[in-house]
């Protein structure tokens, strides 16, 4: 255990992939007082020229807008981010899946995957995962995630793509060629929804560790600039990665490709299941105090994809199916954190594949399911839904689901970090920083355990707890 609670060992190096798009943007000129009309002209001007470009952008998808398609023939569905198929480990673990084990039992015929982004950022690699993906599973659902954004400048032909834009247009054409969903998915009564998404600064919306307590933390905007996405990726023309205007664009393409008009009579019986790479809450990341990088917030989530989220969950959050809400589930990926943990009557699910060292230095933070163990080829995608059974019924995992499950976030503690990140930082003599005693978070974590009327979330969890109390009570 005290192992698994030096998470994040190396996610500083993983933070590599969590921050934003190219240093190729220049800002716009600031007004002074002399020149206020003159500038306000050009500003005016600007921004004509700048919405007729992004109109022009999104003219570039309108013919990948696809109709929901429908696959009445699939039993299960199954769920995996993060493949990273750029480590040899990973292709040979995803070479050797099958369906039909003692384990998970089921014909192939009959399952869908969906793969919550960062594949890789070699087109041929990602080709190669949704062709093997494709020998395992019937149906195969994908939204790309930031490193397949990235531009390939050092393959022998690289991707010849003038910039991140270029590189969506040609990752769709893949998933088109390949025969890998995009849009909209009918299975049963479910409703199977992929979401482009970007990361964004402004998501963070909890305060940062001060810094009269600790030095050496970069700031969020800091974070952004040292990061790979910063600097392999190129986003054309007011796009910027110091404001919200990449996110916002990806999230804006959503209504491009995305056929939500016919979806918008909803059965009466409906379950939504959304997927996205990005975190759509700052929820979804232990507080700063925990993280490796604190400031790592910055460049992991989008508030556009939560209210994408909130307005699809408005079409079905007013029915019931018997006595019991419909159930909302949203898959994301990104953090290489796994979770289960249910937040205002949607429930959120991250079960990655992640980096091979990663499963040797933290594997009880990776662990959610049926992803699980020390033998990689035990490990399968975790099933989220059943055609009888629904979304799954029992908690699947995750240790920092567990926590804030048990134990209330407090983000405004911003003095404190846990040992595992005060190592890394330099504690400054004249602020009032204090390292955490975790060995007695763990230990009120334990008392907590026996008493789930003091839990901070009545989720799944809870509602476990609370019928094996009731069935004991029964028995006696």
């Amino acid at each position: 255990m005290a192992r698994c609670l030096l998470l994040l060992s190396t996610i500083a190096v993983a933070c590599t992939c969590f921050t934003s798009p190219s240093h190729h943007w220049r800002s716009r000129r600031k007004c002074t007082t002399t020149d206020s009309f003159v500038c306000s002209a050009s500003v005016q001007k600007d921004d004509a020229t700048a919405t007729s470009h992004l109109s022009q952008l999104h003219s570039r998808f309108q013919k990948y807008r696809t109709q929901p398609f429908h696959a009445p023939n699939i039993e299960r569905v199954f769920l995996l981010s993060d493949l990273h198929c750029d480590y040899s480990e990973n292709r040979e673990w995803l070479s050797n899946l099958t369906t039909t084990d003692e384990v998970n039992n089921c014909s192939a015929e009959k399952t869908m995957i969906l793969i919550a982004g960062d594949v890789s950022h070699d087109l041929q690699i990602l080709r190669w995962t949704f062709q093997t993906l494709k020998q395992t599973f019937a149906e195969v659902a994908f939204v790309p995630g930031n490193h397949e954004l990235w531009l390939d400048k050092a393959a022998d032909e690289g991707d010849q793509c003038a910039d991140s834009i270029d590189k969506i247009e040609r990752i769709i054409r893949i998933c088109v060629e390949e025969d890998i969903h995009i849009g909209p998915v009918k299975v049963g009564s479910l409703w199977i929804v992929p979401l482009l998404s970007w990361h964004h600064i402004s998501f963070d919306s909890e305060p940062p560790i001060c810094s009269e307590s600790w030095g050496g933390i970069p700031t969020a905007s800091r974070t952004v600039r040292i990061g790979a996405d910063y600097r392999k990726t190129v986003w054309p023309h007011p796009m910027t990665p110091l404001d919200d205007s990449v996110a916002q664009f990806m999230d804006t393409l959503n209504d491009v490709i995305l056929d939500f008009d016919n979806i918008d009579e909803w059965d009466k019986d409906a379950t939504i299941l959304t997927f996205s790479h990005f975190l759509p809450r700052v929820e979804l990341l232990p507080e700063k105090r925990y993280l490796s990088l604190p400031s790592l917030p910055a460049c992991s989530g989008s508030t556009f994809l939560e209210s994408r989220l909130r307005e699809l969950n408005k079409k079905v959050s007013s029915k019931t199916v018997g006595d019991r809400p419909i159930q909302h589930l949203h898959a994301f990926g990104h953090s290489h954190l796994a979770y289960d943990l249910t937040i205002e009557d949607v429930r959120y699910v991250h079960a990655p594949l992640a980096y091979p060292r990663e499963w040797e230095q933290r594997r009880r933070s990776l662990e959610i399911g049926t992803m699980a163990g020390d033998q990689s080829h035990r490990r399968f995608p975790v099933s989220i839904w059943e055609k009888n059974n629904n979304f799954p019924s029992e908690w699947l995992g995750g240790w920092w689901s567990k926590y804030y499950t048990i134990m209330q976030r407090e983000p405004h503690r911003t003095k404190e970090l846990a040992p595992w990140v005060a190592r890394r930082f330099k504690q400054r003599s004249s602020g009032s920083g204090k390292v955490e005693d975790f060995d007695h978070v763990k230990m009120e974590m334990k008392h907590k355990l026996q008493h789930p009327s003091h839990w901070s979330a009545k989720g799944t969890w809870y509602a476990e707890k609370e019928t094996m109390k009731e069935k004991k009570q029964n028995a006696s």
